[in-house]
C-alpha cells in the first residue's frame, strides 16, 4: 500500500521519503477523491461518512502522511504560530507565564515563537513587522512600554495582540494585569503593622505600566497608612539599578523599611544595605515584588507580593484566540488579585528610625540631580 521504500535507506532519507508523502498519494490508496481527505484529516465532518474518514485517517498514519503546513499557511493566510515577545530571558518571573502561555495555547494547536525585543524604537518596530511577514497569527507582549512602537505596528498591521503583566490605561488593546495598587495596599499594610513609618519605594522606571502603576499607588496610599514615603527611581527592572538607586536612597538619609518595584531590584536593594553594613530585617526590612523562583532562598529569604502568573497566562491565551477569532470585540483589561507571601526580610522596625510624622512622599529619580520635591498626601 502506498510507497514502498528501500529497507536499506538511513532513518534521514526514510524520514524525507515518508514526508513527501501527498494528499494524492493517500487518495489514490484509500480509492478516494483528493478533497475527500482533505476535508476528512482536517475533521470536517459533512461530506465524508465516519467510516471513510476512519480509513483514511489509518491509511494516512501508515503512509506517513504530514500536512504541508507551510503551504496551508500560504492558502489560508495563518500559521497558528503565536510570537510571545518577553522583555528579559534572564528574568525568573517570565518563565511561569511563558510556560503557561505556551501549554494553554499547544492544546489549541498553537505554536508559540519566544521573541526577546531589541532596544531601540525603530528595531522595535521592525520586529513587528518581520514576524507580520512571516504570517505570525497573533502576538502575546510582555513587555510593552508607554508609546511602544511595537505597539504602534501591530495597531497599524492590525494584528492580534495581548499585553501580559503590563497594560496600558487608554486600553488600546486587551490585557492581563496584575492589580498594582492592592499590591502596594498589601505592603504597607504588612509594614504599618509591624510598626514602620519611614518607607521608601525603590520603583521600576515609569516608561513601564507596572513601574509607573507601583509608583502612583505608593504616594496615593502613604497618607492613609501614615507613612513618611519617599521615592527613588531605577533605571530598569535589575539588580544593578536597584543597586545604584539604592545607594541614592540611602545617601539621603534613613528609613526603615524598602519596598522594591520587583524582585530583581529588591536583590539590588539587599546588595547596597549589605555594603553599607545594614542587616534586613534588623536594621532595614525589605520587600520585593512578584515572588519569582527562588528568592525564597536567599539570605533572608524575601517577603513579597506574589503575582498570579498561572492564572495570568491562562487568560491572556484564552483572550488572544478570543481577539483572532473576532478581532472587532470590544477590548477588555482583566485585573488579577496578588498575595503578599511574608518571609524573614521583613520585621519590626529599631525605635530610631521609626517615626509618627505627618505623611509625605519626598520624590528622586536615581542617576539624576538631586532635586527633591515633596509633596503632602
Amino acid at each position: 500500500m502506498g510507497k514502498r521504500l528501500p529497507t536499506n535507506m538511513t532513518s534521514k532519507k526514510r524520514e524525507a521519503a515518508m514526508s513527501a508523502v501527498t494528499i494524492g498519494d493517500v487518495a489514490l490508496a484509500a480509492g478516494v477523491h483528493p478533497a475527500s481527505v482533505s476535508r476528512a484529516l482536517r475533521g470536517v465532518t459533512t461530506k465524508v461518512s465516519t467510516s471513510t474518514r476512519e480509513r483514511i485517517e489509518r491509511i494516512a498514519r501508515e503512509m506517513g502522511y504530514r500536512p504541508n503546513a507551510i503551504a496551508a499557511s500560504l492558502r489560508t493566510r495563518q500559521t497558528n504560530l503565536v510570537a510571545v515577545v518577553v522583555p528579559d530571558l534572564g528574568n525568573p518571573l517570565f518563565a511561569p507565564i511563558v510556560q503557561g502561555v505556551e501549554e494553554a495555547l499547544r492544546k489549541q494547536g498553537m505554536l508559540c515563537l519566544i521573541v526577546q525585543p531589541p532596544h531601540g524604537a525603530d528595531d522595535r518596530r521592525d520586529l513587528v513587522t518581520a514576524l507580520a511577514n512571516r504570517l505570525v497569527s497573533g502576538l502575546l507582549i510582555l513587555s510593552a512600554e508607554r508609546h511602544d512602537p511595537m505597539l504602534i505596528e501591530a495597531k497599524r498591521l492590525m494584528l492580534s495582540t495581548v499585553l501580559v503583566n503590563r497594560g496600558l490605561g487608554e486600553q488600546r488593546f486587551p490585557s492581563v494585569v496584575n492589580d498594582d495598587r492592592e499590591s502596594v495596599r498589601l505592603v504597607l499594610d504588612h509594614l504599618t503593622r509591624l510598626g514602620h513609618r519611614a518607607i521608601a519605594h525603590v520603583a521600576g522606571p515609569r516608561s513601564s505600566s507596572t513601574g509607573s502603576a507601583r509608583r502612583e499607588g505608593f504616594e496615593e496610599l502613604c497618607g492613609q497608612f501614615g507613612v513618611i514615603g519617599t521615592v527613588v527611581e531605577a533605571k530598569a527592572f535589575t539588580r544593578e539599578a536597584g543597586r545604584e538607586a539604592t545607594e541614592e536612597l540611602l545617601d539621603g538619609g534613613a528609613v526603615s523599611a524598602i519596598f522594591a518595584g520587583n524582585d530583581m531590584i529588591a536583590l539590588g536593594s539587599l546588595d547596597a544595605l549589605k555594603a553599607r553594613g545594614l542587616a534586613v530585617p534588623r536594621d532595614v526590612s525589605l520587600v520585593g515584588h512578584n515572588d519569582m523562583p527562588l528568592v525564597d532562598l536567599i539570605a533572608p529569604p524575601l517577603t513579597t507580593v506574589r503575582v498570579a502568573v498561572d492564572e495570568m497566562a491562562r487568560q491572556a491565551a484564552q483572550l488572544l484566540l478570543d481577539h483572532m477569532k473576532m478581532p472587532t470585540q470590544t477590548v477588555s483589561m482583566r485585573v488579577l488579585l496578588p498575595t503578599l507571601i511574608v518571609r524573614e526580610s521583613t520585621g519590626k522596625p529599631r525605635e530610631a528610625v521609626a517615626s509618627q510624622s505627618p505623611a509625605c512622599v519626598s520624590v528622586r529619580a536615581a542617576g539624576r540631580p538631586t532635586k527633591n520635591r515633596t509633596r503632602a498626601v
